[in-house]
């Protein structure tokens, strides 16, 4: 590995590249949960199976 390879972060602001690289996560994650949505095999909203229901939740703590 080259020691210059720190240099890029003199020519662009790490914080710049921070928030832009979240943005894009973000719009990529809501984008690939929005084409799932659509398709009729992926879709968990509208697929007509009830959610699971919790009918005993054991004590964080056990009791004495």
């Amino acid at each position: 590995m080259s020691s210059d390879l720190y240099k890029i972060w003199l020519l662009i602001n790490p914080r710049t590249v921070l928030i832009a690289l979240a943005i894009f996560l973000t719009v990529l994650g809501l984008a690939i949960h929005m084409i799932l949505l659509s398709t009729s095999e992926f879709n968990w909203l509208e697929d007509g199976i009830p959610a699971a229901k919790v009918t005993h939740v054991a004590p964080a703590v056990p009791q004495r």
